[in-house]
């Protein structure tokens, strides 16, 4: 089992299909990109905007971190300080490793401190997953109407509302339902206590949503959190002079949040840039200005966390390869029921 799941994380069949999107879509942005103009574009960039989008950027993952946290109720859970130390490191896994290992190695490093334990963990990573989703079928559907030519983005923005709401109805059902649940689970797989022991530490980690009180919470996190993203993206916008409408930086947080979860290379390196110039150029921005946009925007989203990801790593005693490894032994953490309980 677990070496099945280690052979589906690191597929060569998956990575060499995230390096393939990367290549076509750099092929797509690179084509007519004048490198003259582009470099000229970063040389006039506007210094102030560009600092405070990265401190903007430091402020983001702080609330990311006190977000995710509360996934954590009712249980114990890491530090915020704790947690943003697991996304930088997290942040610099998905920068240079393949097949976007971030999630795992979030889990992983925050399973193994004071929460309950990996698979718990895992499970309000996938829970934040499911509230970011959701927010995002919000923020698209309200920004639709006043995007031009915005055609090509709907259908694949109500098959994606579809299956979120499938997805959040079955979490909310099994929230509310976790006795019923328990029970189908103890069923299916009484025999293998290892697997079930994974199974009902990821059931109890949904509790968190029967709690109306942090699922507000979590509502009002995400909407800060989504908020300094547009800063983020609009500080940039002005750090090149980009005269847009606001709805320009809302269509960005909405197609990038997407794209960037399509398997693609790691740092999602020619997908991030290609969404940035298909976004921009529908409100008339110029190629190589938007180019240059991507670059910068790229740059900022990864660097600076990366950067200070590998501070922490240092610190950690944990190794690039050792995370890598580790993501794919989840399955592994918790070897029976007995074991779910503090996490030691």
């Amino acid at each position: 089992g677990v070496q099945q799941t280690r052979e589906t994380i690191h597929s060569p069949l998956r990575i060499l299909l995230g390096l393939l999107v990367s290549l076509l879509c750099l092929v797509l942005v690179l084509r007519g990109v004048q490198w003259d103009a582009v470099i000229a574009i970063l040389g006039d960039v506007r210094l102030v905007p560009l600092v405070a989008a990265v401190a903007v950027e430091f402020l983001t993952f702080w609330a990311i971190a006190a977000r995710w946290q509360r996934l954590f109720t009712p249980q114990k859970s890491p530090s915020e300080r704790r947690l943003f130390e697991i996304l930088t490191i997290a942040q610099l896994v998905n920068g240079v490793l393949p097949a976007k290992l971030g999630p795992l190695v979030r889990a992983y490093l925050a399973g193994k401190g004071e929460s309950r334990g990996v698979a718990f963990a895992l499970t309000t990573v996938v829970g934040e997953k499911l509230v970011e989703g959701t927010s995002l079928l919000v923020i698209g559907a309200a920004v639709l109407p006043f995007v031009p030519l915005a055609g090509w983005l709907r259908p694949a923005t109500w098959v994606g509302a579809a299956l979120l709401l499938i997805a959040l109805a079955l979490v909310v059902w099994i929230a509310f339902r976790q006795e019923t649940a328990g029970r189908w689970l103890e069923r299916l797989l009484a025999r293998w206590p290892r697997f079930l022991g994974v199974a009902q530490s990821a059931l109890a980690a949904l509790a968190v949503w029967r709690d109306r009180r942090a699922i507000l919470s979590l509502a009002g996190w995400s909407a800060l959190i989504w908020g300094m993203t547009v800063l983020l993206n609009q500080l940039l916008l002005w750090s090149l002079s980009i005269d847009v409408p606001l709805v320009a930086p809302l269509l960005l947080l909405v197609v990038l949040q997407i794209g960037v979860r399509v398997p693609s290379s790691p740092g999602s390196i020619g997908i991030f840039h290609y969404l940035s110039v298909l976004t921009l150029t529908l409100f008339g921005v110029e190629k190589d200005l938007a180019f240059s946009y991507g670059v910068i925007l790229h740059l900022v989203t990864y660097l600076p966390p990366s950067l200070l990801g590998i501070v922490f790593l240092s610190r950690s005693g944990y190794s690039l390869s050792k995370l890598r490894r580790a993501a794919g032994t989840i399955p592994l953490e918790i070897d029976s029921p007995e074991d779910c309980g503090d996490g030691q």
